[in-house]
């Protein structure tokens, strides 16, 4: 049975003053003459909480006709693994190469593609089986991924661009400057795609942005800093791991060492 919470009192009052100083206060903390009317304010409400094993280091997680994959890092631990959407519990676990740190991974229509943070590799597991091969190599190091078709894939490499590459072949088709009223954004993470924007989590931040992949303006942002407990965050580490999943018709959310994931609904405030 679904659980509904809604977002615990305590976090969502620091959520919305979090939101109405970023709405109202310009970069040096004054106030603009007209609010930014194409930014939307968003806040979480929780619908459920399944398992996640407190040993994995979460790059990346994505859905796919009812299973949940997740890609984990460290040297000598990184793993792509396949949890049960139900509870989120681990059915399988497949490990990388010791010499490849794991990074965010995507999935299209018979092959999931799995980045790795400085070798520049890009791995892909065959959906069939399961067996790990080299898809290619990219120019950066590997941070976040999604795919916005079966031919076109959005990299992140820890910096203010977003890249946009051919699934065939690897090459950079163009590349966009993630800005937020103008400003850069840096350390662009695990990204997703779903319905015409990328979402991507800010490394070592709660904060999510919503990006319009057209121009690469923030026109959505949300925080998930107080999603956790003051106990739950003393072995946890940083936000790390966003995936849509239609059945639900909400987002999965978790983090490096969580002892939970997050099913959640976003909406504008």
């Amino acid at each position: 049975m679904r659980t509904i919470y809604s977002v615990p009192r305590a976090s969502l009052p620091a959520v919305l003053l979090f939101v109405s100083l970023i709405i109202c206060c310009g970069n040096d903390g004054s106030s603009p003459s007209e609010p930014d009317e194409g930014l939307d304010s968003l806040v979480y409400i929780v619908l459920d909480t399944l398992y996640h094993d407190t040993l994995a280091f979460t790059q990346g997680l994505e859905v796919h006709e009812g299973v949940l994959w997740e890609g984990t890092g460290m040297w000598g631990h990184s793993s792509l693994r396949r949890l049960d959407l139900s509870d989120g519990t681990l059915l399988e676990k497949y490990a990388l190469p010791d010499s490849l740190f794991g990074e965010g991974i995507t999935i299209l229509s018979d092959r999931i593609l799995h980045l790795t943070w400085q070798s520049g590799v890009v791995l892909q597991w065959s959906l069939d089986s399961l067996q790990i091969d080299t898809a290619g190599t990219i120019d950066t190091e590997g941070w976040g991924i999604c795919s916005i078709s079966d031919s076109i894939i959005a990299v992140s490499d820890g910096s203010e661009m977003i890249r946009f590459r051919r699934t065939d072949d690897l090459s950079e088709i163009r590349s966009i400057e993630v800005t937020l009223r103008g400003e850069p954004q840096f350390l662009l993470n695990e990204l997703e795609y779903h319905d015409g924007r990328i979402f991507s989590n800010v490394w070592s931040s709660g904060l999510v942005l919503r990006i319009d992949p057209a121009t690469g303006i923030v026109d959505g942002i949300v925080n998930f800093e107080g999603i956790l407990t003051l106990e739950e965050r003393l072995e946890a580490q940083v936000l790390n791991g966003i995936a849509w999943d239609p059945a639900r018709n909400a987002f999965i959310i978790t983090g490096k060492y969580w002892p939970k994931m997050f099913v959640v609904s976003l909406i504008p405030v």
